[in-house]
């Protein structure tokens, strides 16, 4: 009785964390008192059924009220939950972003939404290691459940509202928060609308940090991409394959429709994840594997354990780009801000190729924010110290050349499994927002439309014209 009682004190509270209530009817959301942004939490069970329903009507209230929303929906990992240090990390996200300038200057209204589920059901530091498995069981419950969809696309479709006079909803997630958004999002990435046009998804971007997934159903979709789209050098797009059957708009190379990161130096999934996969295989006596093509090597098949115990970031037949360093760099004249201020150089003018600025020593001192999940906006953020900045690519290294990138990241940029909220990583991000939202001479989103993309040389025209000059 008392092991068991000891157990049961070693459980994680169920939630909700912040439930709204008669007398706090927006407990679910917190900001500064100057309203230059606005966070609200939405919370699910281990059956990817919300915990309280309220809470995302109070959410999508903030956006319906916004003139121009900015939206970042993020979906935490392993070991975190709605009371986790990690929603301090990402209010000081939010609150990075809104101290900029431009920011202010350009009227954005900041929200960010929490998606939280059960990434901890045990408190016992040792012990909970050993809910890894269950863990990214409830993790692929979630996403394969309704509730998570339902509720980013309702938040995204409230963004788009036709009244915002700007909009962007970007998704984000980490490690088994990455599994759940890649799971979550991808049937409706190959999804077509019932005029046949393909990837017409309510959100603009979508971000995984160190997914903690398996790569099977990366593979899957990245061979569907890959039977949908090819690469045009002259456009600089993804372009529908000939006899594929719907509309395919054609793609900025630069838009890719998900993006995975990974840390080089990613233990937890480079090193424990296949340990655990392999354990797992030898114990439920699996030994027969079928052989599957390989995305983009033109009919290359391997056996499917190749993608069963690797993640997709650490899966040499699936990883597509890598970050590379382009040497040391001068800050700009022009920046206003005095926090992270690689992240104002990236975002206020278009990036020259896929170059990008870092600032900082990856040395871990914007942890000093956050001891708890308790934040303070109104505390006045010194100035990063210890400059160094850096310039970096992002370049294609091969693999399948689809709108979906797996990106391989130095540990200068992001360091280790939970590196995802380092000056640097921000950093990075912000450089592929920039990518995905281009800007015009006065500063000013532009999306990048499919008449912008230069269209297809015509052959009959070519070839009349060249006899008619002969």
């Amino acid at each position: 009785m008392l092991a068991l009682a000891m157990l049961l004190g070693a459980c994680a509270a169920y939630g909700p964390y912040h439930p709204n209530t008669a007398t706090e009817p927006l407990n679910s959301v917190r900001g500064p008192s100057d309203g230059r942004y606005k966070m609200a939490f939405i919370e699910f069970g281990d059956q990817g059924s919300p915990l309280d329903e309220s809470q995302r009507a109070a959410a999508i209230s903030l956006i319906r009220k916004a003139e121009r929303p900015l939206l970042f929906v993020y979906i935490h990992g392993w070991q975190n939950d709605a009371a986790s240090g990690d929603t301090c990390k990402f209010e000081h996200f939010l609150d990075t972003l809104s101290r900029f300038p431009e920011m202010r200057e350009r009227k954005i209204n900041l929200i960010g939404v929490y998606i939280a589920w059960r990434g901890k059901d045990l408190t016992v530091p040792g012990l909970d290691l050993l809910t890894f498995w269950n863990r990214k069981s409830t993790g692929g419950e979630v996403a394969a459940q309704n509730g998570c969809l339902a509720a980013i696309s309702e938040l995204a479709l409230a963004t788009r509202a036709p009244d915002k006079k700007l909009h962007h909803c970007v998704l984000m997630g980490h490690s088994f928060g990455g599994l759940v958004l890649g799971n979550t999002i991808s049937h409706s990435i190959l999804d077509a609308s019932s005029t046949g046009e393909r990837s017409s998804n309510p959100w603009d971007m979508a971000v995984a940090f160190n997914s903690a997934d398996d790569s099977i159903s990366t593979r899957q979709l990245m061979s569907e991409l890959d039977n949908i789209y090819k690469y045009d050098p002259v456009r600089h797009a993804y372009v529908g394959r000939s006899g594929v059957l719907g509309m395919v708009a054609p793609i900025d190379e630069n838009r890719p429709l998900l993006v995975m990161l990974q840390a080089e130096n990613d233990q937890a999934t480079g090193g424990f994840f296949p340990i655990g996969a392999s354990l797992a295989n030898l114990v439920g006596l699996r030994y027969h594997w079928t052989r599957v093509s390989v995305p983009g090597r033109n009919g290359e098949k391997v056996s499917e354990k190749e993608f069963e115990t690797r993640t997709p970031g650490n899966n040499k037949y699936l990883v597509n780009y890598q970050v590379v360093p382009r040497g040391e760099a001068t800050p700009p004249p022009w920046l206003k801000g005095i926090e992270n201020r690689a992240v104002e150089a990236n975002a206020v003018h278009n990036l020259r190729g896929r170059i990008f600025y870092t600032s900082t020593k990856n040395d871990g001192h914007e942890n000093k924010v956050c001891s708890g999940s308790t934040y303070n906006p109104d505390e006045k953020k010194p100035a990063t110290g210890d400059e160094v900045w850096r310039k970096w690519e992002i370049v294609y290294t091969g693999n399948a050349r689809v709108p979906f990138w797996i990106v391989r990241v130095p540990k200068e940029i992001i360091s280790g499994h939970g590196g995802l909220w380092s000056d640097n990583s921000i950093a990075l991000f912000t450089a592929l927002y920039r990518l995905h939202f281009p800007v015009n001479a006065e500063g000013v989103n532009v999306l990048p439309s499919t008449t912008q993309i230069p269209e297809a040389p015509d052959a009959e025209r070519l070839n009349k014209d060249k006899l008619a000059g002969e």
